[in-house]
């Protein structure tokens, strides 16, 4: 298979492992409302699965440093195939919890150990084998994934949780098991594609890679507000399911995790297919468009959030959703490419993965807090 070829089919295996990563990582959220109700004879508080939340966060963030070298030392597909079967068999074994400690142990553990393995190698691959009149387009198309795989999981899994006591658990064994397959496909058909160094060049240490985001003060702001965007987008997605069953009358678990996703994600998918494509082809007249376009979808990330939590009509605030999610998109589609255009092709496994430890570390929080409040 040709190098024009291929980069498109290790776009798939990449899109298919990403939609598993973030579908599964939505379940917990999906089911919350329905494992509040199971868990209610051991007194669980809003605030204890919130921690959930928080040390999924805290593990992930912290996690995503020793990844994103991992990747450059030992190589991408090794990473990403052992990262998919260790965040799969988290997830199956949290359908057996019967208590917060398993599911911080499984889910909030095991599962964020797998993921933070999955996003450095990805975004590497990708830009090592796309130029730059694909690289935007080919990280919309990954991005998509997201989009798709958190709606369907919700979808699957709130549809699972309102069939009574119990039902969520059935929601993490089957896309748990699905998982660990697609490990085994990835290893058998995916090429071990090299890191691109120079003659002579040695492989990166962590203090290189550190050091070279520190000399890049731009890569510097834009990790600070990756931290802050991080920060709103846990709390946002833990927490809305539960949000719509308790505001709204007549909502339940399955419509409240559809709703709670499907507009959101709606707007961030036809928001970051549009900007990428606009990135692109503006680049090439103006080398700074990715960094500003980032900015932009920043700042208009933060108004609609107010929206979302003063309206008091439903449709309304599935309106707000959309149009935060839009917003989104917007931020997505640059905020890599932005990134990528401050560091050099050698250091951005290890820079997604510092830049990732920093914002999930920081907006780990979010989900203990919001429980709390």
């Amino acid at each position: 298979m040709t190098e024009k070829n291929y980069k498109w089919w290790l776009l798939v295996f990449l899109c298919v492992t990403f939609f598993l990563e973030l579908g599964t990582r939505q379940i917990y959220n999906a089911v919350l409302p329905q494992i509040k109700i199971d868990f209610l004879k051991y007194g669980v508080s809003d605030a204890q699965l919130g921690m959930v939340g928080t040390i999924f966060g805290t593990v992930f963030g912290f996690s995503l440093v020793g990844s994103g070298l991992a990747a450059d030392f030992f190589g991408r597909k090794r990473v990403l195939v052992v990262g998919t079967l260790l965040f799969s068999t988290g997830v199956f074994f949290s359908g057996f919890a019967t208590g917060l400690a398993c599911l911080i142990a499984c889910y909030g553990v095991l599962n964020a150990a797998g993921q933070c393995c999955v996003a450095p190698p990805c975004y590497s691959l990708i830009s090592q084998h796309h130029d730059l009149k694909t690289r935007s387009t080919a990280m919309a198309i990954f991005q998509s994934a997201v989009y798709l795989g958190v709606i369907l999981t919700s979808i699957f899994a709130g549809s699972l949780a309102e069939t009574g006591e119990g039902g969520w658990r059935w929601a993490f064994w089957i896309m748990g098991g699905v998982g660990v397959a697609w490990a085994a496909i990835m290893q058998l058909f995916m090429r071990n594609t090299p890191q691109p160094v120079a003659e002579g060049d040695e492989k990166p240490s962590m203090k290189d890679a550190f050091l070279a985001l520190l000399k890049k003060p731009t890569a510097i702001l834009i990790a600070v507000a990756f931290g802050m965007y991080i920060y709103a987008q846990l709390g946002i997605r833990l927490w809305t399911p539960m949000f719509f069953v308790r505001e709204f009358k007549g909502v339940g678990i399955a419509k409240a995790a559809f709703h709670a996703v499907f507009w959101i994600n709606l707007g961030s998918l036809v928001g970051t297919l549009v900007v990428a494509r606009l990135l692109d082809w503006i680049g090439k007249r103006r080398a700074s468009i990715r960094l500003e376009v980032s900015a932009l979808g920043f700042v208009l990330s933060a108004l609609p959030i107010v929206w979302v939590a003063r309206t008091t009509d439903f449709t309304l605030c599935c309106v707000a959703l959309a149009t935060l999610g839009l917003a989104n998109g917007v931020y997505e589609a640059a905020h890599y490419p932005a990134m990528f255009d401050c560091i050099a092709p050698r250091y951005r496994s290890a820079t997604t993965g510092l830049t990732g430890c920093w914002a999930f570390v920081f907006g780990s929080a979010a989900p203990a807090v919001l429980g709390w409040m």
